[in-house]
């Protein structure tokens, strides 16, 4: 079997370290780079013996395969060189915005890349109840409320897992995510009949607790997550490099990797 080549992008960071851990299950994946902003206080240490370097187009050169554990503007970088140089690309970056999510697909038609907010199997679980359960619930006297919950340095507001969430409360019922929701967090918890609400929380080391909440005049039903350690990410982060290595172009979601329908 083939072997995948890897580079990581944000290798110092919380994801990046927790990646690296992991590898060391999968002999099949030998990390040959290892990538950092300009600007980190990380630049030119070793991580498992490699130089970490900011110069991606180099690096890339030397790899088949990209994860993407960044910034958004970052990750634009990356998917810019990973077009260029036809490297296959798993981004689990948050805070992007639907135009540079656009982006990101239209480098899908020249490589394959799979984009997840959230690579924890749980979650993307999740997502497919509350899709079904939105197409038999959601109402105009029905009211969604999406909590999120997140450690205290997280910066993106409402987070990449909770926007995806509510993206499937729409798909559930197929509406535009924009006549329902501000698409912005509340200071407090709201309730509004026929609408998307976000109540977003910052603290301790919180790993990611969600929940998607449909209330309605008789009864209230509550779907929720919680990740209790990092690894539930990481792990869905390798299997999906291990995926798309049988891929050569396309955009792909979790979903996909894991074969939910």
């Amino acid at each position: 079997m083939k072997k995948i080549k890897l580079a990581l992008v944000g290798c110092a960071g919380r994801m990046g370290q927790q990646i690296i851990k992991e590898l060391q299950n999968f002999s099949r994946i030998d990390l040959i780079a290892a990538i950092e902003d300009k600007n980190s206080k990380f630049l030119d240490r070793k991580i498992k013996k490699i130089n970490i370097t900011n110069d991606k187009e180099l690096a890339f050169k030397e790899v088949n395969t990209i994860i993407d554990f960044s910034q958004p503007e970052s990750t634009l970088e990356t998917v810019r060189y990973a077009a260029k140089l036809k490297k296959k690309l798993v981004i689990g970056t948050t805070g992007l915005n639907y135009s540079q999510i656009s982006k990101i697909k239209n480098a899908s038609k020249k490589i394959a890349i799979v984009f997840a907010p959230n690579m924890s199997i749980g979650i993307n679980l999740l997502m497919k109840f509350v899709e079904k359960a939105s197409n038999i619930l959601f109402s105009n006297n029905t009211s969604v409320e999406i909590l999120d919950i997140h450690h205290k340095n997280k910066k993106d507001a409402p987070s990449g897992t909770a926007l995806a969430l509510a993206t499937a409360v729409a798909e559930g019922k197929s509406f535009n995510i924009k006549n329902k929701s501000t698409m912005k967090p509340n200071k407090i918890r709201k309730k509004q009949l026929g609408k998307i609400n976000f109540y977003c929380k910052r603290r301790g080391n919180i790993i990611g607790d969600h929940s998607v909440i449909f209330t309605n005049n008789g009864e209230e039903i509550e779907l929720k997550h919680r990740g209790f350690n990092r690894s539930i990410y990481s792990l869905g982060a390798i299997k999906a490099v291990i995926w798309l290595s049988k891929q050569k172009k396309g955009f792909f979601n979790m979903s996909d990797v894991l074969g939910i329908s």
